[in-house]
């Protein structure tokens, strides 16, 4: 019901705001202002407002990312997109390492209709909870190898593989995976900056300290 409740004061609002703009306009003018304002409205709330929480993620505004993707989560007319919204901001706790706040939140997602790009995200969230935590690495890798095995063409999760592999001690997989991170094309900055950081410390793992600089070197770089 809160669906339907929030898509209809969506509809409400829309179709009031030309009745409101012609008293105090006049007809004509406020229909067309009205309607324009209920137009951007619509094209705020679907188009600009989940780009630019993207947006603010890829470039490590958390803490405004978050607040965007909280207010997706409040103003969802469907399950999905609510359940979206709280990953995308349990991944924003995560990448800022309120990993507290992180797992409230994936604790409190209805797992039981998850897609299986959804609990790929979930278990991918999880699987870096656990990493960042330091807790135990073999399950937080069983756990992103089977977020991996539902969307193996996602970076991040690759990344998050990557790094599950390099603390249980596999360090050629992991250098594999990280390394594969690229197939499908350039990363986002913030990512590629994770993902070379991750590769010096893999190459200085296995003593290679001239690919391990190389690396660090870039990572820093992109961090700028």
């Amino acid at each position: 019901m809160r669906f339907v409740a929030r898509i209809l004061g969506v509809v409400v609002i829309v179709l009031a705001l030309p009745l409101i703009a012609s008293q105090l306009v006049g007809l004509r003018a406020g229909a067309v202002a009205g309607t324009g304002l209920g137009v951007l409205l619509w094209l705020w709330l679907w188009l600009w407002l989940p780009r630019s929480a993207h947006d603010a993620f890829e470039a490590g505004k958390y803490n405004a990312a978050q607040r965007r993707y909280r207010l997706l989560g409040a103003l969802a007319t469907t399950s999905a997109r609510e359940r979206a919204a709280l990953l995308s901001r349990a991944g924003c706790f995560v990448a800022a390492a309120e990993l507290a706040a992180a797992e409230r939140l994936l604790a409190a997602v209805d797992t039981a209709h998850f897609a299986p790009a959804e609990r790929a995200v979930w278990l991918n969230n999880r699987a870096c909870v656990q990493l960042a935590a330091g807790g135990d690495p073999q399950s937080a890798l069983a756990l992103v190898d089977e977020a991996s095995a539902l969307r193996p063409d996602v970076p991040a999760v690759q990344h998050t593989r990557g790094m599950a592999l390099l603390a249980v001690g596999r360090i050629d997989d992991a250098i594999a995976v990280l390394d594969g991170m690229r197939s499908g094309g350039e990363l986002p900055p913030r990512l590629e900056a994770e993902r070379c950081r991750d590769l010096a410390k893999a190459w200085a793992q296995k003593g290679q300290a001239a690919y391990a600089e190389d690396y660090r070197l870039r990572a820093e770089a992109l961090a700028r």
